[in-house]
This record gives C-alpha cells, structure tokens and sequence, in this order.
C-alpha cells in the first residue's frame, strides 16, 4: 500500500453541500508502513460571519473551536481548493468519518474530488461501534479513539480542536491501526 492521505474538515454545519461549506481542512500523510506521519496541510477559508448566521458559527465553536476571527483571516476558497487539490488527486485518502468529510463536501464542487482519487473506507469502520456517530460529534469521536489507541498523545494535539487537529488524531488511530494489521 502507498502513502495514505488522511483528511479532516471543519464545516459550518453537519448537513453537507449546499447547505454547509467547509471552513477549515486538515490533511496528514501516513508512510506506507504506518511507522510515522507528516502534516502536509492546514487551512481556514475565508468566510464572511456575516453571510453564515449564528447558527453555523455557533456550530463553528462549539464543534470545532473556531471564531469569527478566524474565518476573517482564512485564504480565499479557490487558493485553498488548488492546493488540497494538488495534493490528494491521484492519492489514496481516507478520514475518520468518509461519508461526512468527503461524501458530503469534499466529492462536490468546488472541490470535486469525485473520480480524483483513491478513496478508503473509513478509519472508524475499524473501531468499536462506540466510535462511530453523527457527523456533530465526530471531534469527540476521534478524540475518544485517539485517547484510547493512542495513550500519552503523542501527535501533540493538547486540546486542539481544528480540522488539523483531528487529521493529526485520525492519522495517528490509522497509524495503531497499520502496525497492528487491520487497515
């Protein structure tokens, strides 16, 4: 198996597009023996507070710790779609949860990585059915196999709660996952 792309989103709701959009997108690398992995990506997408309401940045903090100052400093959405672009199309991805992070944002425009790539089942699918849950509780879901699998948090998260940081602990469950055979 090759290197493994692991992407997380932070979005502005649990529904998926055109409802919600993403705000932030993490992406690690795995090495293919699951020894170690990098962080390849990390990105806020400029939104306008205004335009989202206070539901969706309300959904924003709570879930992910994200503020309007945040969003204020983001890259413009086209800049961050070419880069993610680059770097997972013709790559084999996966994330913690696929059918939220990619089948119901990242397969659709703009970022449209349907037929683009190589996409896995999802890390959870290899878990404890208390693993697995809405896409509004996926942070405490990695968090909880992360804390589990991976004792002593070792990819340096601390409380971090962004997109980058639940890439870091998806890669890192996918990783424990490798070494012991069942991914």
């Amino acid at each position: 198996m090759d290197e493994v792309y692991v992407v997380e989103i932070a979005a502005t709701g649990p529904k998926g597009i055109p409802s919600d959009t993403v705000a932030q997108i993490g992406i690690c690398r795995m090495l293919p023996d699951g020894s170690d992995f990098d962080t390849v990506y990390d990105a806020t997408v400029l939104l306008d507070p205004k335009d989202l309401g206070k539901g969706s940045l309300d959904y924003l903090a709570e879930c992910y710790g994200i503020n309007p100052e945040d969003l204020y400093m983001g890259e413009e959405q086209k800049d961050v779609v070419k880069k993610v672009q680059r770097i997972i199309f013709g790559r084999e991805c996966t994330s913690y949860n696929v059918g939220n992070v990619f089948g119901k944002f990242l397969n659709f425009e703009p970022w449209d990585c349907t037929r683009n790539l190589t996409l896995l089942p999802s890390i959870s699918m290899r878990l404890d059915p208390d693993l697995k849950g809405p896409p509004e509780m996926e942070y405490e879901l990695v968090r909880k196999a992360y804390d589990t699998l991976c004792p002593g948090d070792p990819a340096c998260v601390g409380e971090g709660r962004g997109a980058v940081d639940m890439a870091r602990m998806a890669v890192s469950v996918l990783m424990r996952l490798r070494t012991q055979g069942w991914f």
